[in-house]
């Protein structure tokens, strides 16, 4: 069986940890790196070339698809798709996970309950509706397409908000308008999803004088016993979105379980310290699973 993994570095973590566990079943495993790709298409077939060099057939694919390079990965994902690979997360999935918005449109239309969220444009005469709509001061702020909480900040005047989207919009930066959940501010649950289960789950919590609880901006993970119905939620929201992979951040609130956000391409660094638990091995499995499916 002959495996890739789509990565622009192989000395990260979460890479070198895949690689040790594919040796150990004695897999062939691949690091590509997406952007090395050449895509080429002649209405007959299509193939994908590294310099002079057509890329061998590989059984299956795993994106790591980085927020800085998403539409020329997905790209090359979906020219894998088309010569018949199977792909562990869809070129789809990868695409309406990683716009913020987009997920949680998707996760609204499926039932599942999100904070309540408002994206506009509309930086003066509509944003006393949007405040109101999101249940007042303070919101958070959220550009469509971070990662590991950047470019997520909480806000507590209309004016500063005003001046920052006005900010981002100057960037070419469209941003949402997020409730503030007090009751679970500095605390959320990061569930790690592989098929239909969860492989591992952390409670995080956010250092002090900070809100983001993201383990790359400080943020201590432990393990815990997930709830049940934050198991469903988690569950539920990676199937609706199409992945087999998944990061899905939830957080506690007065009438129960909220789907943050759902990240196609999660580190598991933080989880494996904090639960203890092979996730690599876990992934290297599921692939093989999927392999025989396909």
């Amino acid at each position: 069986m002959r495996i890739a993994i789509l990565s622009r570095n192989k000395n990260l973590h979460s890479i070198r940890r895949l690689l040790q566990e594919a040796r150990k079943v004695k897999l062939h495993c691949d690091v590509i790196d997406p952007l090395d790709c050449q895509l080429a298409v002649d209405g007959k077939k299509s193939c994908i070339l590294i310099g002079n060099e057509v890329l061998p057939r590989y059984d299956v694919v795993l994106p790591r698809i980085g927020a800085s390079i998403t539409d020329y990965g997905i790209a090359v994902v979906k020219q894998f798709e088309g010569q018949g690979t199977v792909t562990v997360n869809s070129s789809k999935a990868i695409a309406e996970s990683r716009d913020k918005m987009s997920c949680l449109q998707v996760l609204s239309n499926a039932g599942l309950r999100v904070p309540k969220t408002v994206l506009t444009r509309n930086t003066r005469g509509g944003m006393k509706a949007a405040i109101e709509r999101v249940n007042g001061m303070p919101v958070v702020l959220k550009i469509l397409k971070g990662t590991q909480g950047l470019g997520v900040m909480l806000v507590h005047s209309p004016v500063s908000l005003g001046s920052v989207m006005e900010t981002f919009h100057g960037l070419d930066q469209e941003v949402i308008i997020q409730q503030f959940i007090a009751e679970g501010a500095g605390r959320d649950y990061r569930a790690f999803v592989i098929g239909n289960r969860v492989a591992a789950a952390m409670m995080r919590t956010a250092p002090e004088g900070e809100f983001r609880t993201n383990i790359h901006r400080g943020g201590e993970g432990k393990l815990v016993k997930l709830p049940k119905n934050f198991e469903r939620a988690a569950i539920r929201a990676t199937k609706v979105l199409g992945l087999q992979i998944a990061g899905v951040d939830l957080m506690e609130s007065r009438s129960g379980p909220l789907v943050i956000e759902v990240n196609s391409s999660p580190g598991f660094e933080g989880i494996e310290r904090a639960t203890g638990l092979n996730i690599g091995a876990a992934i290297i499995k599921h692939m093989r699973s999927m392999k025989r499916r396909g």
